[in-house]
């Protein structure tokens, strides 16, 4: 009976620790509820940063749509972008699953500026600022970095500028984010894990 038991220990203590390794990667996922988060604000508080933005930003901004289009109904500049709840969760879920294959422990989202291309096959967001959406994960010191899931290897997180440089020009080479500007020389299409489809307004 000794040894019976004492087997059972052994082999309860075998599964535990085999099924412990390789998870490190593994993010602890914190407990969610549906308490108020800490980093909601009031409405003072989004008032005051909408105020700044319209008498710094969106001036520039329409100036440069103005000279943009010739259309006065299209001289404004997006304010705002909408994404489906549903797109988002899938996106995230899209995220997760992509980062767990990669065993890369997923930190979050960071959120781009862009710019459609004035050439974009939409003429009403030709030119229209935008968001692209990147997945990132902790490289180096820093716990933020977007990164490229799909072409990561496993446990080693690459950033994804290593793959748009591959569709930047000369010029911006440089750039820490880089252009979204592909250039003559680019090599075929890639797909990416980044995000955007976004529906801005204006244009209603």
């Amino acid at each position: 009976m000794k040894k019976f038991n004492k087997f059972h220990i052994i082999l309860l203590l075998s599964i535990f620790i085999l099924s412990s390794c390789n998870t490190d990667y593994k993010q602890e996922q914190p407990s969610v509820n549906d308490s108020r988060p800490a980093n909601a604000i009031t409405y003072k508080e989004m008032a005051g940063m909408f105020h700044q933005y319209d008498i710094g930003q969106k001036k520039v901004l329409d100036s440069y749509r103005k000279e943009f289009t010739n259309d006065d109904k299209d001289a404004i500049e997006s304010i705002s972008h909408f994404y489906d709840l549903n797109d988002l969760k899938q996106y995230i879920a899209y995220l997760e699953k992509l980062s767990e294959e990669k065993e890369i422990k997923l930190t979050g989202i960071r959120i781009f500026s862009a710019a459609y291309p004035k050439e974009h096959s939409d003429i009403s967001r030709s030119g229209r600022q935008t968001l692209i959406f990147m997945p990132t994960a902790k490289i180096g010191n820093s716990n933020s970095v977007a990164f490229e899931p799909l072409y990561s290897k496993k446990g080693e997180p690459v950033k994804f500028t290593e793959f748009l440089h591959k569709f930047s020009s000369k010029e911006t080479q440089q750039v820490l984010r880089a252009s979204f500007f592909p250039s003559f020389n680019s090599p075929e299409d890639m797909d990416s894990s980044g995000a955007n489809r976004l529906d801005p307004t204006p244009p209603m």
